[in-house]
C-alpha cells in the first residue's frame, strides 16, 4: 500500500464521500478450508485513510481515496495466506453514531472538528467506526512556552449476521516517524461480561477537556488495545504516534483452534483514546492524521 506523507511536520493521530471497492483476486477464494470443523483460513479487511486538518481555517478534509485491503491470513498465525474474493464497499462517510464522542464543558480554547467515519459494507455485515479530533491551545506550560494538545477519540464496532466476527478494531495514528509527539493513550481491557458499558474518558491537566464513550455489548471474550496494530501494514512507522484497540476472540493467539463455531454473531465494539502535545512552535500547519478500521471474520 501506499500512503500520502504531509509536506510539513505533522502528526499521524472530515468529509467527502470516497467510496473504494474491495476487487476479487482471479481464483481466490472466500471460503475458510475446513478439517474436523477447525478452521484454517480467515477473512481479514483494513480500510485506512488519511485525514488533514489545517490549524488556522479549520478544515479538514480527506486526503485521497481510503486504502482498502482484502486478503486471507491463517488462523493459528495470523500469516497472510492471499487476497481475498470480499465484495464490499469502503466509505468515509457513514450515519451519525449514538456511540459518538462527546466533549462536555464550555472552553473557548478547545477546537472540535467535524468527525470522520470508516466504514465498511457488505453481504456479511458491516463495521463502522468515528473519530472525533480536538484541538486544545495554550493547554499548559512548559519549559518553551505554552503547548498545543490534540486528542482523538474513536468509537464503534462491527455486526456480522451471516459470519463470525474474531475481531473487529480501531486505529488511529498520526503522520510523523520521526518524532514522538504522543503523551497518553486508553483503551477499555478484559473481559466483556453480558451487558457490560465501556466508559473511558480524559481529563486533561491545566484547562481540562472531558471527552467521553460508552458502548454495550453482549458477552464476548477479549478486549485488548497497543501502540501496534494486530496485522501488518505501513502504518508501522507511525507506531510511536499511535493508538489501536480491538475485541478479539479467545480462539485467536492460543493454543486451541478456531472452530467453526467460534467467534461472535453480535455486535462487538471498542474505543480508543490518544493524546498528543507540541511545544510551542512545534505544531505543524497541517495535522495529518490516519484512521483505520478493521475486522478479520469467518
Amino acid at each position: 500500500m501506499k500512503f500520502s506523507r504531509v509536506s510539513a511536520r505533522t502528526v499521524g493521530l472530515c468529509s467527502a464521500a470516497l467510496v473504494a471497492g474491495l476487487v476479487a483476486a482471479p481464483g481466490a477464494h472466500a471460503a475458510s478450508k475446513k478439517s474436523d470443523d477447525v478452521l484454517t483460513e480467515l477473512s481479514q479487511l483494513i480500510a485506512i485513510g488519511e485525514v488533514q486538518i489545517d490549524t488556522r481555517s479549520g478544515r479538514a478534509r480527506e486526503a485521497g481515496p481510503l486504502q482498502t485491503v482484502s486478503q486471507l491470513i491463517d488462523a493459528a498465525t495470523g500469516k497472510v495466506l492471499g487476497p481475498g474474493a470480499l465484495k464490499m464497499k469502503v466509505s468515509s462517510e457513514g450515519p451519525t453514531d449514538p456511540r459518538a464522542c462527546v466533549k462536555s464543558g464550555n472552553n473557548k480554547r478547545v477546537t472540535a472538528y467535524s468527525p470522520s467515519n470508516r466504514m465498511i459494507v457488505g453481504k456479511d455485515g458491516t463495521v463502522h467506526f468515528q473519530y472525533h479530533a480536538y484541538r486544545l491551545g495554550q493547554a499548559r506550560l512548559l519549559e518553551s512556552g505554552l503547548s498545543t494538545q490534540w486528542e482523538v477519540c474513536s468509537v464503534g464496532g462491527g455486526d456480522f449476521d451471516s459470519a463470525r466476527l474474531r475481531r473487529v478494531g480501531t486505529g488511529i495514528a498520526m503522520a510523523d516517524s520521526s518524532h514522538i509527539w504522543r503523551i497518553g493513550q486508553a483503551w477499555q481491557t478484559g473481559s466483556t461480561p453480558e451487558s457490560y458499558a465501556l466508559n473511558l474518558g480524559f481529563q486533561v491537566k491545566r484547562g481540562p477537556v472531558s471527552i467521553n464513550a460508552s458502548l454495550k455489548q453482549q458477552p464476548a471474550d477479549k478486549l485488548l488495545g497497543s501502540f501496534r496494530a494486530p496485522f501488518r501494514s505501513g502504518l508501522d512507522a507511525y507506531e510511536h504516534n499511535a493508538v489501536y484497540a480491538w475485541w478479539q476472540d479467545n480462539c485467536i493467539g492460543r493454543w486451541w483452534k478456531c472452530w467453526k463455531n467460534s467467534g461472535s454473531k453480535d455486535f462487538q465494539g471498542s474505543i480508543a483514546h490518544a493524546l498528543w502535545e507540541f511545544p510551542e512552535g512545534e505544531e505543524p500547519a497541517v495535522v495529518g492524521l490516519y484512521y483505520t478500521a478493521y475486522a478479520t471474520y469467518a
